[in-house]
């Protein structure tokens, strides 16, 4: 292999990494059902946030050289639009309009960040990403028709709830395109940000917007633990979540973005739909029906052609910041 091909072809290497990691996020809710998905999510960001903060505390004279308010502003939007805004978006795309709906929806992520980002930072020819896509969203569509409870739509839903709930999807969907997008641009302007910098700095503006929130959700009541033994299950669950799910999936994606064509490591996000649903059928110790391992493989087909075409890309030059 080349030098000039091995940026990208490590790139894809660490998107599917962040996507194997961001999977466990499927399984967590499975193992520890009778903790409200709402606890899971305030653990987890206040986790993240937290960790962030003791991270930066060593490490900031080294970290933030040459880091200025532009970064921590963009890293403070991000916080939003690629952790709790995107969350909380979905979270309610699934109250109002159902899980069926709200999963299709997010389901096009690596279209939408395939396309937008091909459109924005023309990288390769679209026509190249034609073959990986259809694969894609064929295999896609067969785990969809097996693995969904469509019944769940067409109950007690309005039509003002089916609305609603369909918009927050679009909403969520449109959130993580532009910061998958935007995040990459970032990186590939400022070389001098690593990384595991970069995570660490979306971790401590994500800790300051969760402790906002954490008293207004709980003066809610829309978080309660009933159970005395269902902490220690949860703060474990919170800390695998909120370190390895969110601060260490989020050093792998965007050091992939930083080496990847933003549309074949948006393709990448597909990976994170079947690695969840293969953590979940290994942990109830069942094999997926044959429609749905046709899925799968359809899926694996399109993550391979991805990175085999990965390996004949160069990688993405990096720009030098106009400010810091």
């Amino acid at each position: 292999m080349t030098t000039r091909s091995a940026g990208p072809w490590v790139g894809v290497l660490c998107g599917v990494g962040a996507n194997l990691v961001w999977g466990l996020a499927f399984l967590v809710p499975v193992v520890l059902p009778g903790v409200p998905s709402l606890a899971l999510a305030l653990g987890r960001y206040l986790c993240f946030g937290a960790v962030s903060v003791v991270l930066l505390a060593v490490t900031w004279r080294t970290a933030l050289a040459g880091v200025g308010a532009h970064a921590w502003r963009t890293a403070a939007v991000f916080s939003v639009t690629g952790h709790l805004g995107y969350y909380a978006l979905l979270v309610q795309a699934i109250r109002w309009a159902g899980a069926p709906i709200a999963t299709v929806i997010i389901g096009l992520l690596p279209v939408s960040i395939a396309l937008t980002g091909n459109w924005v930072r023309r990288e390769l020819p679209f026509a190249r990403l034609v073959l990986p896509l259809a694969l894609i969203v064929c295999g896609l569509t067969l785990v969809y028709v097996v693995e969904l409870d469509w019944q769940s739509v067409v109950q007690g839903r309005s039509g003002a709830d089916w609305a609603l709930g369909i918009a927050a999807a679009v909403g969520a969907l449109a959130l993580w395109t532009s910061y998958a997008v935007r995040n990459a641009q970032f990186l590939r302007e400022h070389p001098h940000v690593s990384s595991t910098t970069w995570s660490t700095m979306m971790g401590v503006c994500t800790f300051g917007l969760s402790l906002v929130a954490t008293p207004l959700v709980l003066a809610s009541g829309a978080v309660r633990v009933d159970a005395a033994d269902q902490v220690g299950p949860l703060v474990l669950a919170s800390l695998l979540l909120g370190v390895v799910v969110s601060w260490f999936g989020t050093v792998l994606w965007s050091r992939s973005s930083a080496l990847t064509p933003i549309s074949l490591a948006g393709q990448l996000a597909v990976v994170q739909v079947c690695a969840g649903l293969a953590y979940v059928f290994a942990w109830e110790g069942r094999l997926p029906p044959p429609l749905e391992l046709g899925g799968f493989v359809l899926v694996v087909a399109g993550v391979v052609t991805v990175i085999r075409r990965a390996r004949t890309v160069p990688a993405p030059p990096a720009r030098v910041a106009v400010r810091p």
